[in-house]
């Protein structure tokens, strides 16, 4: 989820005109967040970057568009366990990147609006190696919130969505969630759209 780290910051995305400007600020500041050297964080330090990570994300929508017609199927009870759990694995999904993250350089390109969402196109490089991230943003009152990332023509969502429909149909929602909720990692997400290095694991989800 190398991507992810370019644009989630404390407290979302910071008040700003442009969706653009929303995540050159967060880039910042997420970097800033990071230790100066490389190597293994703390349990603590580890846990505060992970909300970190995760809190420009706006969850409900993009739990919602992972799950599609099954969404409308569940009562509000189960979505909110839904969320909470969608939640904790795209916190786990961003282990593993931060040391990566320091030697990633981010080229931002210019926005498109469509339908009331604005798509911000970035190249990000690290090792040598180019990727194409698009962040899918929408505005949330004067703050900026993604909710799709798109890693060379591959949606978060849509991945998500077709492992998701999977296992709802073979084994229900509540096995759904109940495997979200695991705390070791399995297959379902260990290689999601947004992950940088997702070429290199790419048919496992």
């Amino acid at each position: 989820m190398l991507a992810t780290f370019s644009v989630i910051a404390l407290f979302g995305l910071a008040p700003t005109d442009s969706a653009t400007a929303a995540l050159k600020s967060r880039d910042a500041e997420v970097r800033a967040a990071l230790p100066a050297q490389a190597g293994e964080m703390s349990p603590a330090l580890r846990l505060k970057v992970e909300g970190i990570l995760t809190r420009a994300i706006d969850l409900e929508t993009m739990a919602k568009d992972s799950l599609g017609k099954t969404w409308v199927a569940q009562p509000k009870v189960k979505r909110d366990k839904f969320i909470a759990a969608f939640h904790n694995r795209l916190k786990q999904a961003t282990r593993g990147q931060l040391n990566s993250y320091r030697q990633a350089k981010t080229e931002f390109k210019p926005e498109v609006e469509n339908e009331g969402r604005v798509t911000v196109p970035t190249v990000l490089t690290a090792d040598g190696e180019s990727t194409d991230v698009a962040y899918v943003m929408k505005k949330e009152g004067s703050s900026w919130k993604i909710v799709d990332i798109v890693t060379d023509d591959v949606s978060t969502v849509e991945n998500y969505r077709s492992s998701f429909n999977r296992i709802v149909a073979k084994e229900g929602f509540d096995a759904l969630i109940e495997r979200l909720s695991k705390k070791q990692s399995n297959k379902l997400l260990n290689c999601p759209s947004h992950n940088f290095r997702r070429k290199s694991c790419k048919g496992t989800i």
